[in-house]
């Protein structure tokens, strides 16, 4: 017979946790392997949607740049036509829209500013 003694008894045990622990160091490392493999497909996850909100924002501060240079065309041609209808009177109501122009690109400004970061 083969187990003769309390030896081969404590070989036998031996035998069985080391098999243990082999396998629960494998459960463990297929585990934490497929904990890391999910994080990396969240992280690729949000780097696409952060490169499509960046996208977005550039879109919006092209729209808004474009709609600033439109609103600076009228603005000229207000001017010209108030100028020429309002002789006098019309010099103090440009000096009013230039300043009123230039809060205005501030702000815009500002705004591209924080929805750019």
């Amino acid at each position: 017979m083969f187990i003769s003694d309390s030896k081969d008894i404590l070989n036998i045990v031996i035998a069985f946790s080391v098999l243990w622990v082999a396998l629960f160091i494998s459960w463990l490392l297929y585990y934490a392997t497929q904990i890391l493999r999910h994080a990396n497909q969240i992280v690729s996850e949000v780097q696409e949607r952060l490169h499509e909100l960046n996208e977005s924002v550039g879109y919006i501060r092209d729209k808004l740049e474009l709609v600033g240079a439109g609103v600076g065309f009228i603005m000229d041609g207000l001017k010209m036509v108030t100028g020429k209808v309002m002789g006098p009177l019309g010099d103090e109501i440009e000096a009013a829209g230039k300043a009123g122009l230039k809060i205005a690109k501030k702000k815009a400004s500002g705004a591209v500013k924080r929805m750019s970061r």
